[in-house]
This record gives C-alpha cells, structure tokens and sequence, in this order.
C-alpha cells in the first residue's frame, strides 16, 4: 500500500473515531443523561406522592336528605367536586341514603389523583391521555407529568369498552347518536370512526353504564374536548396523515364486585394505579404512539 494513502486512511479513521466518540459524548449529555436524571426525579416524586397518600384516610358519609345537591354543598363547599370525582358519580345519581367516600383531609387535593405523578417512558410523548377501567378514572399527561384526572364511566357488562390504543379522530360540541337520535352526547371527541367510540359528557351513575363510549364529568369533557387534538386526513378523506392525542383504554372493570373506590376507608390506595403498571401498560403500546406522531 501506498505510505501516502496508508496514512490518508488512518487519518479519516481518525476523524471517524473522534466523531463518534463527539457524536456519543453530546447524546449522552444532552439525551440520555438528562432522561435519566428525570427518571431519578419521577421515581423519588412517585414514592413523596405514595407517602403522602399512605397518610390519607376516608369515612363514609351517608346522605340523609331528599336533596342530596344541597346538603352535600352546604358539607363540602368548594370539595364537592372531588368528592364526586372520587365516588365517580354525578349530584343528579345521588339518592337520600347512598353512601358516599369522604376524605378526612382537603389540606392537598393532588394526593387523591389515582395516577402516579409521573411516567418516566412517557417523557418524549406531547400529549397522552390513559383511561383504567378497573378505577373508572383518566389520567391526562404532557411529557410524562400528569396534569390532570378525572372519573369516567366506560361500558357496561353487556357492551364493554374495548381496551387498547386509539387516537382522537374529530370532534364535535353536539354529536346526536345514530344508534339513538334521542342520545345527544355534548363535547364529543370520536375515538373509533368505524364502532362509533368516543368519549363525550354524559350521566355518570358511579358505576360503568355507558354503550362503550367513555362518558365524562361536563367540566372534564369541555376541558379534554379544546386539549385534545384532532386528526388531519387526505384531501379525499381516505388516508390519515396525521394521528390525533394517543388515548390508551387498558385494564377491565370487575362488575361482580364492590367497585374499589368504595372501599376506601379499608385501603385508602384501593383505587389507585402504581408507576410500574401504568408503565408496563405503556410500553406495549409506546413504539406505535411514536411511530404515528412522528
């Protein structure tokens, strides 16, 4: 070989190596440290918030008028609404002697959030919406931190909600059902185009009721309905271009059962989700969320 060229070739190699090990250097910095130093400060979040939950206790309250909207304000004031989201259950379904779960402390209201307050996998995905249907509840995260929960009430027995990974499609302020044009769903945002799923606002009894749609307090709805994002498709509307928030639908409801938020004041935890669940759930469907959002 040529001295000259012999010495051209260990010279590029040498480039080659120094750009690599440059290349490595700046991912490590500015990537995979960064993401771990995150993790680190997820994890040590997670255990504060499990701390701070293992201290909360509930009784249960039974209601003891005709007019449960009044004298559960006049109890409550401005927590109403927390109580409700904890029982899953609107004013217009509570009855004179229903019993409802009742936290003896209001002093830190993100304590009651059923979601770990972070998901260390979810770091690199914009927006995500996950929905358990054991605990009939959703948690709203931006970049892994939860910003947001709220009860729902999935399918019943006879017409569950499928779990699995959807993507919103459009939305509408009044959808009229085309199984039923007496049920007028406000807030709608569809999530399976072809089965009609979709979560919108609607009743929610304290127990999963709907016909497979995702039913959602007004406030959450209106809230979720102006978050969430939209799908783009082709000029002949054939072709999806751009997918909509990712909305994961996982877990399944025992409805033979007392439903776990009912049982509170035995296990104030009874109805929340761990970090390591929420996040096995994840990864199952992870490598398609971030193939379609690219």
């Amino acid at each position: 070989m040529n001295p000259e060229s012999s010495h051209k070739k260990h010279i590029v190699w040498g480039m080659f190596v120094f750009v690599f090990i440059v290349v490595g250097f700046l991912l490590y910095r500015d990537v995979y440290a960064p993401i771990q130093e995150r993790k680190e400060i997820a994890i040590e979040k997670n255990v504060q918030k499990e701390i701070a939950a293992a201290k909360l206790s509930y009784h249960r309250y039974t209601v003891t008028t005709a007019n449960p909207k009044k004298e559960l304000t006049e109890l409550l004031g401005n927590n109403l609404p927390l109580v409700l989201g904890i029982n899953r259950i609107d004013t217009a379904h509570i009855r004179k002697g229903a019993v409802l779960m009742v936290p003896d402390d209001f002093s830190d209201p993100s304590i009651f959030a059923p979601f770990p307050e972070v998901l260390p996998s979810a770091y690199i995905v914009p927006k995500l919406m996950m929905v358990s249907q054991r605990v009939q509840a959703f948690g709203i995260y931006e970049y892994g931190t939860l910003v947001r929960w709220g009860p729902v009430s999935t399918g019943k027995a006879s017409t569950p909600t499928p779990s699995k990974l959807y993507f919103t499609n459009w939305k509408g302020v009044s959808v009229t059902s085309t199984v039923d044009d007496a049920w007028v769903m406000p807030w709608y945002f569809n999530l399976d185009n072809k089965r009609g799923i979709s979560m919108h606002q609607y009743d929610l009894p304290g127990y999963p009721a709907s016909h497979a749609c995702v039913r959602l307090f007004e406030d959450d709805a209106i809230w979720l309905y102006h978050w969430a994002e939209q799908w783009k498709l082709s000029l002949n509307g054939e072709v999806v271009e751009q997918y909509g928030t990712p909305v994961i639908i996982f877990g399944s409801y025992e409805y033979k059962n007392i439903a776990p938020w009912k049982k509170l004041y035995e296990n104030p935890n009874n109805a929340s989700i761990d970090q390591e669940s929420m996040e096995k759930v994840l990864s199952g469907y992870l490598p398609e969320i971030l193939r379609k959002q690219k």
